[in-house]
């Protein structure tokens, strides 16, 4: 993928991405033993999302990662290539709604969600969006930085903007942070309504 077909994440478009992160940052520590999300899933999320948006900077973190959960070499550069055919079964559902949500810019198809939670249940199925809300928020980090780095080296990106290069990235240091402090006296409300909505 060349960088002008790269994702470019604009500074108003990061800033849901960032607090839609925090709640699932925090949901996904309230319920991970209860989730049913393994470390393999997980990186097949992570690479499957990352392949979609372009961010070289995740995929060198998260081949890392997949390495550490079991993933094998083959499987990786399949994941990279956007190819699913090494996914197994019970997780290609999850994996194609994490690609879906990517290439339609963060929006959540009603339908696709509805059958992420008749086949995996309420807890998973938010666990597969959490995780999958997690890397589109570093991937718009990452490719930012990327950006920044070339235009700091004079091999600007068309269809980049500076200004997006340098907030993008602080916003999300800055705000992902401030958002989990804010977020976490909720902690108690949002886990008693997590546990009535799966009753």
């Amino acid at each position: 993928m060349s960088f002008e077909e790269k994702r470019k994440f604009g500074f108003f478009e990061q800033l849901p991405i960032i607090v839609r992160a925090a709640r699932s940052f925090l949901y996904l520590r309230l319920f991970k033993k209860k989730n049913g999300m393994n470390f393999k899933f997980k990186e097949r999320i992570m690479l499957s999302v990352t392949e979609v948006n372009g961010c070289q900077m995740c995929s060198f973190v998260h081949t890392k990662l997949a390495i550490k959960a079991g993933l094998s070499l083959d499987d990786i550069q399949e994941l990279l290539a956007g190819d699913l055919v090494g996914v197994p079964k019970e997780e290609s559902l999850g994996v194609l709604f994490s690609k879906d949500y990517a290439f339609n810019k963060e929006t959540i198809d009603k339908d696709f969600y509805q059958k992420l939670e008749d086949t995996y249940g309420i807890r998973k199925a938010r666990a597969i969006l959490g995780v999958t809300e997690m890397i589109t928020m570093t991937n718009g980090m990452g490719l930012s930085l990327g950006f920044l780095k070339r235009t700091l080296t004079l091999k600007h990106v068309k269809g980049s903007n500076i200004l997006n290069e340098i907030f993008v990235p602080l916003a999300t240091m800055v705000l992902f942070p401030t958002l989990l402090l804010l977020f976490l006296p909720l902690a108690p409300f949002y886990s008693s309504r997590f546990k009535n909505k799966s009753k």
